[in-house]
């Protein structure tokens, strides 16, 4: 597994990151709140990562910080919730504001 990518941002985009890390280019699907995070392209960059295999191909998926990337593993346990769906809530709000909402019980926050 890849656990976390560093290296040059080469591409920011609404959808997600290029790392450039020893030559390699790693595109990253990322939320809302970690692309804030994301420096601009150039600078160096870490994110701890979450890579799924499909039958379609290779996935990996960028945080901002372990945090994230333990809150999306936890929506991806949720029954509908696959990694659009988990990175779109991610987009929400910061980790905490989200585990607060859900310990709240704000439903109306996730819909």
């Amino acid at each position: 597994m890849i656990a976390s990518v560093r290296g040059l941002v080469v591409s920011r985009r609404p959808d997600g990151v290029v790392v450039e890390c020893a030559g390699v280019g790693y595109r990253l699907a990322v939320s809302a709140h970690t692309l804030q995070q994301v420096p601009a392209v150039g600078d160096e960059v870490f994110l701890h990562s979450h890579l799924i295999m499909r039958d379609d191909g290779m996935h990996l998926f960028g945080f901002s910080s372990e945090d994230e990337r333990s809150l999306f593993l936890l929506l991806l346990g949720v029954q509908g919730v696959g990694p659009k769906v988990a990175l779109a809530v991610l987009s929400g709000g910061t980790t905490g504001e989200l585990l607060n909402a859900i310990a709240a019980g704000d439903a109306k926050r996730f819909q």
